[in-house]
């Protein structure tokens, strides 16, 4: 009787991941094949909570937030929009972390945003949500960079903790151009990783794209509550932005 409840879960599990997509586009299939395998993931917008604006009119500043904490145990947060040139946002090993995210992203235009979280038996659980826009949020160069104190305030770090019942939550902010290179005449310029540690122990660490807006805030949670943060800022240009905050 095992042997049948078994078989009829992954049954299941197949029949959502090849047919149930709430928003269909042409590129979500390529997109998701070379991150996951296209038979182990589950569509799961009841557990996974994504925040979008109605309407994005400023399409270089796009808040978005996502909660995920209805699946237990996540280890990997990602996410992706599907109509971007530059697909990928963010990709979080959490160690440490809660599936709790926010920052703000650029767009090029309308697209769907999908959110990938890791459970502990390996399956990819699926959120989307469409972000309606006029877009060209891609192909606007930074505007911080030609500020004349430009070099004086690059890789100046905010740092604050809040305590909540069981968890810290974590809000940071650097200042960075986070410049995308599609503008003619630009090059490339961002924050491609970042690593979070307490007491020298690991919480979390990310890699990320040009497509996070400039000046980038970031809210993070904790699975357990902590009183000291060291935070790292790496770009692609070598340099290490850190600070370290204790309460």
């Amino acid at each position: 009787m095992k042997k049948v409840y078994l078989l009829i879960f992954l049954i299941s599990i197949s029949l959502i991941a090849e047919g149930k997509n709430p928003l269909e586009s042409p590129m979500f299939d390529t997109l998701i094949k070379s991150i996951v395998n296209e038979t182990n993931y589950v569509f799961d917008n009841q557990n996974i909570i994504i925040k979008v604006p109605d309407f994005a009119d400023n399409p270089v500043q796009v808040p978005i937030f996502v909660d995920g904490t209805k699946i237990k145990n996540a280890k990997r947060l990602i996410l992706i929009t599907d109509y971007n040139p530059i697909p990928n946002i963010i990709d979080i090993k959490l160690y440490n972390l809660l599936p709790i995210f926010s920052t703000n992203i650029k767009i090029a235009q309308g697209t769907p945003l999908r959110v990938l979280i890791l459970d502990d038996k390996n399956i990819w659980h699926i959120g989307s949500k469409n972000i309606k826009s006029n877009g060209g949020g891609c192909d606007i160069s930074s505007q911080i960079s030609k500020n004349n104190e430009f070099e004086d305030f690059l890789g100046k770090i905010k740092i604050q903790l809040f305590d909540k019942d069981n968890s810290t939550k974590i809000k940071s902010s650097i200042f960075h151009p986070m410049e995308t290179g599609l503008v003619f005449g630009t090059t490339e310029f961002y924050i491609n990783k970042i690593t979070l540690k307490t007491n020298n122990n690991l919480l979390a660490e990310m890699s990320l794209t040009q497509v996070i807006s400039e000046n980038p805030r970031f809210i993070f949670e904790t699975k357990e509550k902590i009183d000291n943060l060291t935070i790292n800022f790496f770009d692609i240009n070598g340099n290490n932005f850190n600070e370290k905050i204790e309460k």
